[in-house]
């Protein structure tokens, strides 16, 4: 717009001064409708309004500056270029329809002779050059943006994954870890569901996390086993003729550790996916890369803390293990308003069992007394080694004459006629776990004090 006014005064000048006049008017009009209009508020097709407008006025000044000669016709590309990289398909049109108004209008009206018949000629070319450059600059910008667009999903997918990798590294919890690998793969995807498959001690493909909704077993059996055997990725663009819960669409992703599938991720989508993105395909490539690292990693994390967890020998949860978990037991008691019992239990006279029998003899004692007790326990209560020949025992919703019960009833099943002496408190719901337990073993020395063999109840 500023040009085409700049250029105005230079020779051989116009000789019209109100087409000049309505032609810096106009643009005036525009430029301030532009700036002022709320066209946020606006349907999207009113902002083809000012590049048409400004048609009228490179007509107006076409024509003040001697008509086609002028060198005005060729503004008539600007409005067609913008429309092309700001617009629709249908702004473009009706740009291009602009410009065969500009040309064509003045031909129809006036005619010869104030037109020679060669602007006839200057007119059609103009009309066919302008669909041409238009409609292929707009596909042009068109193929750009959808690469701007899938270069910003890869750098997001890059982003996921390294989001995904900084929880995981912050986790020791397996189960955790899975989870973030799911979340991740579904914001890769646009998944509606995301499902972790992995390999059990017989082989089969068990589900081991999952966000969104449940796939029946008939759509993880669709593509899983063929991935996890063929070690190659499955996409099945129609999978709802072993879905009945809304799955058009899966993908079936394995993950790689040295070329053994370690586990397989499974994607569902409600709609119809026609064919998988790339961004997508490299996203879950890289991923499952990823994976199978932290899902190894995960593992042997989990082995450690369980073996810091565990009595080498009797293969019971060790001390360390019992001061973690009875403070949580003794929250979710108060929580519940439900009783806690501890037992001490202490093999009788088990050093001079080691000097008779030898050490070998004791701590086979040791292991078939643990094995002995384990087998009478219910899945809420917690046995420990606590140290030597010393073991604890958390009794979860008992009340004192319950754990009296139950712990004769282990000291009923000692193994080759050896004994044991033990004691029992039961929570008076203020204490703390050291006190709890400290009345606990009080009450087990009372027992060997008065004898051994036998139960004294704090």
């Amino acid at each position: 717009m500023a040009l085409a006014l700049a250029v105005l005064p230079l020779p051989p000048g116009g000789d019209r001064p109100n087409e000049i006049g309505l032609a810096i008017g106009l643009t005036l009009l525009i430029v301030a409708t532009v700036a002022i209009a709320p066209w946020q508020h606006l349907p999207r097709f009113a902002e083809v309004v000012p590049p048409l407008a400004y048609f009228v006025v490179i007509a107006l000044l076409r024509e003040s500056q001697g008509g086609a000669l002028s060198g005005y016709s060729a503004l008539a590309m600007l409005p067609v270029f913008w429309l092309a990289l700001y617009g629709t398909r249908g702004h473009l049109a009706v740009g291009i329809a602009g410009v065969a108004s500009m040309f064509f209008a003045p031909l129809l009206l006036l005619g010869p002779p104030d037109y020679p018949a060669a602007e006839w000629r200057r007119a059609i070319l103009w009309i066919c050059v302008a669909p041409i450059v238009g409609f292929t600059v707009q596909a042009l910008v068109a193929e750009l943006r959808t690469r701007a667009e899938e270069t910003r999903l890869a750098l997001a997918n890059i982003e996921s994954v390294a989001t995904t990798l900084r929880e995981i590294g912050a986790s020791t919890d397996p189960d955790a870890v899975r989870k973030s690998v799911c979340t991740s793969a579904r914001e890769i995807s646009s998944a509606d569901v995301v499902q972790l498959l992995e390999p059990d001690d017989e082989g089969r493909l068990t589900l081991t996390s999952l966000v969104g909704m449940r796939i029946p077993r008939a759509g993880e059996e669709a593509g899983g086993g063929l991935a996890y055997m063929s070690c190659k990725p499955v996409f099945l663009r129609d999978a709802s003729h072993g879905v009945k819960h809304g799955v058009r669409s899966m993908h079936f992703e394995p993950v790689l550790r040295n070329d053994e599938v370690v586990a397989v991720l499974v994607l569902g989508w409600a709609q119809t996916v026609k064919e998988l993105p790339m961004r997508v395909e490299s996203g879950m490539r890289m991923l499952a890369a990823e994976a199978a690292i932290a899902l190894d990693r995960a593992r042997l994390l989990a082995q450690l803390e369980a073996t810091a967890r565990t009595d080498d020998l009797t293969g019971l949860p060790n001390r360390r293990a019992w001061e973690e978990q009875i403070p949580r037991e003794l929250a979710r008691a108060a929580r519940d308003a439900r009783p806690v019992c501890v037992a001490m239990l202490d093999l009788d006279s088990f050093k001079s069992f080691n000097d008779d029998r030898g050490h070998q003899a004791g701590d086979r004692l040791l292991k078939q007394a643990a094995a002995a007790w384990t087998g009478n326990l219910r899945a809420s209560d917690m046995l420990a080694r606590y140290g030597g020949e010393e073991f604890s025992l958390l009794l979860p919703g008992c009340t004192i004459t319950d754990a009296e019960a139950f712990v004769e009833r282990l000291r009923s099943v000692m193994p080759d006629g050896e004994t044991v002496s033990a004691g029992i408190a039961a929570w008076d719901e203020t204490e703390d776990a050291e006190s709890l337990l400290g009345r606990a073993d009080k009450a087990l020395y009372a027992a060997k004090r008065e004898g051994r063999d036998r139960l004294v109840i704090a």
